[in-house]
């Protein structure tokens, strides 16, 4: 049933049914990961676990009245959670550890929870199927899309006409759909 629904339906759903939440955080997974490797490789799983409490934030304050689209609304916030992340980063001034909390926190993996190593997981998966699978053209705008540009910068920067490009990111979810299940 939320695989039927729209973003904006599903963010609307998502602040009482933990399905539509769940649903909408499988949808904006690639996103956040491909946010996250663009500005920081070196951070990326940090802003990546980010990026995916900017994608929440988003469900819970989204509101169709202002005349944004979900995807829109949700990008801006999970772009500026990792922004905020970063700036934070930056003016932290790391006092060296002791031995022995060094290597407490050796494996930093085990302080991840597990559902966030499983979402990072399928958004590899999905990186990978969707070179194989898509078009050039459905590639492009799909990680031009997954890297959080709106659909008119899209067609700035790929030439297109925004039907194209609307036509071309349906076409990369029905196929990553098909491959993947639903995304």
């Amino acid at each position: 049933m939320a695989v039927e629904l729209s973003d904006e339906e599903l963010a609307v759903l998502s602040k009482t049914d933990k399905g539509a939440m769940s649903e909408l955080l499988s949808r904006y997974t690639v996103v956040a990961y491909a946010k996250a490797w663009a500005i920081s490789p070196e951070y990326h799983e940090d802003l990546f676990q980010e990026g995916l409490m900017g994608c929440l934030a988003a469900a819970k304050t989204y509101n169709a009245d202002k005349g944004a689209s979900f995807a829109t609304y949700a990008n801006r916030c999970i772009k500026n959670r990792m922004i905020n992340a970063i700036k934070k980063l930056d003016s932290f001034q790391e006092e060296p550890l002791d031995e022995e909390t060094e290597n407490m926190c050796a494996d930093k993996n085990e302080l991840i929870p597990y559902n966030i190593l499983e979402q990072k997981e399928r958004a590899a998966e999905i990186n990978k199927k969707a070179a194989l699978v898509l078009s050039k053209k459905e590639w492009q705008v799909f990680r031009l899309f997954s890297v959080g540009l709106s659909y008119e910068e899209i067609c700035s920067e790929l030439g297109m006409t925004p039907k194209q490009v609307n036509n071309a990111m349906q076409r990369a979810r029905k196929k990553l759909r098909a491959e993947l299940g639903n995304i």
